[in-house]
């Protein structure tokens, strides 16, 4: 019995957690010139990097993978 309730629960649990897993959020990108056609995260710190106009805040995540938080926005 125990192993039947067992089952049951990873049968509930795995996809409960697989969708709470793909629930990230992502930020569009502003839709303006700047942005347009930006592919890869190096074109992003010209203007995002450390010391420059538009630098991330101290509180952003320390992650380099731009594209995987913010999408191109949609026209």
């Amino acid at each position: 019995m125990t192993k039947k309730l067992f089952y049951f629960l990873v049968i509930l649990i795995v996809p409960l957690i697989l969708y709470l897993l793909s629930l990230e959020t992502i930020i569009p990108m502003p839709p303006d010139d700047s942005h347009a056609g930006l592919t890869r995260e190096a074109e992003c710190f010209e203007c995002h990097g450390e010391g420059k106009e538009y630098a991330r805040k101290k509180e952003h995540p320390p992650k380099d993978q731009c594209l995987k938080c913010h999408s191109p926005a949609k026209t």
